[in-house]
């Protein structure tokens, strides 16, 4: 018997609270990423609590499927190690052991430039000799360590900032991949204090982003690595039902309603009504705005400002009889190269103990995101053409790869664009009368599983 099959869906523990007139010290809505850290930080303490979950399954856009070939992951294909929160929780669910490190060939990625395959450097001084930039591009890197800032502006998109340290080219080339391979974004359009502070605070810190990184380089700490687990990521979630206990956790109930009142309030379901001194709502901020849109009107608004790029991932295998080497993590398209992917991932190339099926090598392949939003809507069939198509020109196969599955998420990824720190605070301010509300989800604090644990506990501290 699967976790999934064990877990207990009548909520009878949460509904002898209510017929008792018990009232929960703790109520959370949404059993993704941040709802279950939040549940397992809570069995560390003496509080009654509850996990409502809409669906039949916790994890949220965390979805793995093991098959006797492969292991597909549907959401997130991997997790980075910083913050370490995340490796703090793997140990309390007895997870630690279960970490994958990625293989060597995985610090090999490559963009397309010009058509043509590069392979990014590796280290700094790489970058003098690397084909990724022109030999005018390559110059301009250099002359960064001279910058003094000018043209600056107070929320900046990523794009313009690293236009103004080091050129178009490597803003171009670089900076807009590497947002559309973590954001699924426009590297023009999202803001660079809210989607990467740490590079802001750099420039703090130091005028030149080349001076800062040198003078880091003896304290600073190893770069953040992917990680897998040997069961997929989705055994978070199995191992977490465990460790919870299932009477604590109601699926299949969905939140229509919260009522503010005093020192508790009522959380009201499509199935039942609950009380609760604190209530967490890990929900996404589309999800969220429409519990609140009654009760607390401003934010709900001001949540329904918060844009998600759509992304359709797919899974394919290519055959080993073909030249390609697939030696590295993956590949990125920047959107000059007007193709209709985001980028590849070599799955079976980065974490091989995986596959066992040695006679394919697995890829998935991301389509849509804020650049192509229409391509990520279209028809099924629409979207293995193009993945099929781009596929076999890119790396250059004799055969089209075969399609495995496909899955769309229509409101994939939070945007951090211009002016999200705004919107953050007036979510904030607008919820400031109700402290027992609390908020927490990838939209708040960094969109990596890694962040999106270190917020939520957060979340708890503030208590």
């Amino acid at each position: 018997m699967t976790p999934r099959s064990r877990c207990r869906e009548d909520g009878e523990d949460c509904m002898n609270l209510l017929k008792n007139k018990d009232v929960l010290d703790h109520l959370i809505v949404g059993g993704g990423l941040a709802g279950m850290t939040i549940a397992v930080s809570l069995l560390k303490k003496s509080y009654s609590f509850c996990l409502l979950e809409a669906t039949a399954r916790l994890g949220g856009k965390v979805e793995t499927q093991l098959t006797p070939e492969a292991c597909f992951e549907f959401g997130p294909s991997s997790f980075i190690d910083q913050p370490p929160d995340i490796l703090d929780l793997l140990k309390v669910l007895d997870l630690h052991s279960e970490i994958l490190k990625p293989s060597p060939a995985a610090q090999n990625r490559y963009i397309l430039k010009n058509g043509v395959m590069t392979r990014l450097p590796l280290k700094p001084p790489e970058m003098l000799t690397t084909k990724a930039l022109s030999f005018k591009g390559r110059l301009r890197f250099l002359s960064e360590i001279f910058y003094v800032p000018q043209g600056k502006k107070e929320d900046e998109s990523v794009w313009d900032f690293f236009a103004r340290h080091f050129g178009h080219e490597i803003a171009d080339y670089f900076a807009d991949p590497f947002v559309s391979g973590i954001f699924a974004g426009d590297a023009k359009n999202l803001s660079l204090k809210s989607a990467f502070p740490t590079m802001a605070e750099a420039e703090v810190q130091s005028t030149s982003l080349i001076r800062y990184l040198m003078a880091q380089r003896k304290t600073a700490k190893a770069s953040p690595q992917s990680y897998q687990l040997k069961d997929g990521l989705e055994s978070i979630f199995h191992r977490a039902l465990e460790k919870i206990g299932a009477d604590k956790i109601h699926f299949s109930e969905k939140v229509v309603d919260i009522i503010p009142g005093g020192d508790t309030l009522q959380v009201i379901t499509d199935r039942a009504a609950y009380e609760t001194k604190r209530l967490f709502l890990t929900t996404p901020a589309y999800v969220t705005a429409k519990i609140l849109q009654r009760s607390l009107p401003e934010a709900s608004r001001l949540l329904e400002k918060i844009d998600y790029a759509p992304v359709v991932t797919v899974h394919l295998k290519v055959s080993r009889q073909e030249s390609f080497s697939f030696d590295g993590f993956g590949i990125l398209l920047p959107s000059l190269e007007k193709r209709k992917i985001l980028g590849a991932l070599w799955n079976s190339s980065t974490f091989p103990s995986l596959f066992h099926d040695k006679d394919f090598h697995y890829l998935t392949v991301y389509v849509g995101g804020a650049h192509y939003r229409d391509g990520a809507m279209a028809d099924e069939a629409v979207i293995q053409k193009i993945v099929c198509d781009e596929i076999k020109d890119i790396l250059q196969l004799k055969n089209p790869p075969h399609i495995i599955q496909m899955r769309r998420h229509a409101k994939a990824i939070p945007q951090y664009t211009l002016g999200y720190e705004k919107i953050l605070k007036s979510i904030k301010d607008s919820l400031a009368s109700y402290p027992s509300v609390r908020l927490a989800g990838n939209y708040w604090g960094g969109i990596s599983m890694s962040k999106t644990v270190a917020y939520a506990i957060q979340t708890i501290a503030a208590d």
